[in-house]
């Protein structure tokens, strides 16, 4: 068994998945899908913010786990040890703790990285990270049911593509971007037309188009 996956993403009316004005609109409808976590690619966490304050003696504390505490776990899946930023996360009123996703190729050296600042890893494939088994772990040993995925395209292309991803929930923003940012499925290769089954179709603020589509397996 695995949780639910809901793909969810903002994109311009061209597909851009960045360069039209944030109003708040994506996190207000994300929290209708009442996720029990959070899936964000490491390019979106590495690439979060240019500068990071240094660590402090809280970084190597594992966060409290207070059952009125409504933030949600992050997973991260980062195979190749790049994400030294955890903390600032961590450290954020969004984020309730992390969790990572490594792999049998990621170095010793970042595994005892985690262990010291006490973040759950999850291992979890050879070269890279087998979604389909890390996250039968996390329904099994941490009881997520459903998970919301928070990616800039490459990660979400990659679970559309193995057949893990059950609902797509785009949030279209009223602008026309162009080509000077990346698309949201600039990535996707798929052998055959994947069909979908619309579920919901909404106007948001006025402005914004709320779709949310069903993976026909």
């Amino acid at each position: 068994m695995r949780p639910k996956i809901v793909m969810h993403a903002q994109i311009s009316l061209d597909g851009c998945v960045r360069g039209f004005i944030d109003t708040g609109v994506y996190y207000a409808v994300a929290n209708r899908f009442n996720a029990d976590m959070v899936l964000f690619g490491s390019e979106t966490v590495y690439t979060a913010a240019e500068h990071y304050p240094p660590e402090t003696e809280k970084a190597f504390k594992k966060p409290a786990d207070r059952p009125d505490d409504q933030r949600l776990r992050w997973v991260v899946p980062d195979s190749r040890g790049r994400l030294r930023n955890l903390h600032v996360f961590r450290d954020s009123e969004y984020c309730k703790d992390i969790i990572v996703l490594v792999s049998a190729s990621t170095p010793p050296s970042y595994l005892e990285y985690l262990r010291e600042r006490n973040y759950d890893f999850i291992a979890a494939g050879d070269d890279h990270v087998d979604y389909a088994q890390a996250l039968e772990v996390l329904y099994k040993r941490y009881n997520c049911r459903i998970i919301r995925t928070d990616s800039g395209g490459v990660l979400t292309n990659a679970l559309i593509e193995q057949g893990l991803v059950d609902e797509i929930s785009l949030v279209v923003s009223p602008c026309l971007v162009g080509t000077g940012e990346p698309h949201l499925f600039r990535s996707l290769s798929l052998p055959n037309r994947m069909p979908l089954e619309l579920i919901s179709c909404e106007t948001v603020d006025e402005k914004h188009i709320f779709l949310i589509y069903k993976v026909l397996k």
